[in-house]
């Protein structure tokens, strides 16, 4: 279809920007920036995994579809920008793109150059910047080409990539999903969590977690083993062109007994750049280590199992510390 949005489909020409400007903060950083996307709509539209230094931005996407006097107008909610360190990316939305001038600027520069007035006693921002901007625009310095757009979020346009992203060989398993939701299931019971899901998932991190008072990030990655009674050890692997060790990116294993349809009480939670300190090569491409459900040892892996019960308050303590 063709032809300029009505006002019954703005929320659909939000969606279609969003996606637009997430592929390409993709293409344009050739996959150094990765996208997270929220599980449940809580004032982030997105956490941008800068994979060069292990930051999360976190960003609000916000958009137009006409211009009105040559310029997009934008209207604020000043409740909704309560977060100064909050990256507000916006533009105009056009047949197959986006618009050629984008603005990219923190949410406290944003308050601070923006007008703010009333709406049905509501305080609002708004703003006003053109496609061809005029040298005495006061969002001129928040202001980037489309094409360029990676250049504010800390990536050189050019990227020398030393080596092609590899997505994984394989559909994820149902079992794997399991683990992930039940990980994800556990963690949404706590309203000072916010969760995110990695679109594509290409890299160590996979779920990202962001501490609704702190705005902290953590990034997990889950595994899930299938074990029973009879044999509860299991190798768990990881591909190693993806893995990216951090302070930041934490490991999750959950263990599934199949003979009785249930996760095990326990499970690992460790840091990603301890993985090393336990795991081998295989000689064909991963890493992997072997972990027993219900091994007394303090020894490699087991040192970090919790009971599962756990997880929330570990997690939840874990991106409250200082470390």
């Amino acid at each position: 279809m063709t032809g300029p949005w009505t006002r019954d489909e703005t929320s659909a020409s939000g969606q279609v920007f969003e996606f637009r400007l997430w592929a390409a903060l993709t293409e344009q950083s050739r996959g150094q920036l990765h996208v997270f996307l929220p599980l449940a709509d809580r004032g982030v539209d997105a956490l941008v995994h800068r994979l060069s230094d292990g930051v999360y931005l976190p960003i609000q996407a916000k958009s137009r579809s006409t211009l009105m006097d040559g310029e997009v107008h934008l209207v604020i909610l000043a409740d909704s920008l309560t977060h100064d360190e909050l990256l507000i990316v916006a533009g105009l939305i056009v047949d197959g793109g986006l618009g050629p001038t984008m603005l990219v600027v923190p949410v406290g520069e944003f308050k601070r150059i923006a007008y703010l007035s009333t709406d049905q006693g509501k305080p609002i921002y708004s703003a006003e910047f053109g496609m061809r901007p005029r040298s005495d625009s006061r969002w001129l310095p928040w202001l980037t080409p489309s094409e360029r757009l990676v250049e504010r979020l800390g990536i050189p346009a050019e990227v020398e990539q030393e080596a092609p992203v590899e997505f994984r060989p394989e559909w994820r398993s149902d079992l794997g999903f399991l683990g992930e939701a039940e990980v994800v299931r556990r963690l949404a019971e706590t309203g000072d969590l916010n969760l995110f899901r990695a679109f594509p998932d290409s890299e160590t991190a996979e779920i990202a977690v962001l501490h609704l008072i702190n705005r902290r990030v953590l990034g997990l990655q889950v595994k899930t083993v299938d074990v029973d009674q009879a044999r509860l050890r299991a190798t768990v692997d990881v591909l190693k062109s993806s893995f990216r060790p951090s302070p930041t990116t934490y490991f999750v294993v959950l263990a599934w007994l199949r003979d009785e349809a249930r996760f095990h009480e326990e499970c690992l939670l460790f840091p990603s750049i301890d993985l090393l300190d336990f795991a081998r090569d295989d000689g064909r491409g991963h890493l992997e280590f072997e972990y027993h459900a219900s091994a007394a040892s303090q020894i490699g892996p087991d040192k970090y199992r919790i009971e599962l019960g756990e997880l929330r308050s570990r997690v939840t303590s874990t991106i409250e510390s200082d470390t």
